[in-house]
């Protein structure tokens, strides 16, 4: 009896190992929006090529709210202790790292928050469009 349980193990094992799936990303994920057009996660299509089927992968993002109860950011779990903040338009505005040692102290610690505020953007100064004469006489036309 025990030969018998050890054997389907080790068949059960073997058979384990080679169900692996190995997906494929098949371009850029697209963002997800709700109805007030806030980007509350993506959508990523997959592919298993040796089986020829394409699985979408969904991740909806935690919404963050102030102390008044607006939603001002959304914010994505990733693998491990890190999550990825973002704005309402789903760029990328910061990261909230939970350290693990003050959870014996204070177990309702949400870990530390990290908010990047990217440098204003420069205002580059139109210029005025060329007249037609001036155009004509860049081409070398006569008048």
């Amino acid at each position: 009896m025990n030969a018998k349980t050890v054997l389907v193990m080790a068949a059960a094992l073997l058979a384990s190992g080679c169900s692996s799936i190995e997906l494929k990303s098949l371009g850029k994920a697209e963002p997800l929006r709700n109805a007030q057009g806030h980007v509350v996660g993506h959508k990523e299509m997959l592919c298993d090529c040796s089986r020829g089927e394409d699985v979408a992968r969904i991740q909806l993002y935690v919404p963050r709210v102030n102390d008044a109860g607006m939603i001002v950011g959304y914010e994505e779990p990733v693998k491990g202790q890190v999550s990825i903040l973002r704005d309402l338009n789903g760029r990328v505005v910061g990261q909230r790292y939970v350290d693990l040692r003050s959870r014996g102290t204070n177990a309702g610690n949400r870990g530390l928050t990290f908010v990047f505020h990217s440098k204003p953007a420069e205002h580059l100064a139109l210029a005025a469009a060329p007249t037609i004469d001036e155009l004509m006489q860049l081409a070398r036309l006569p008048n």
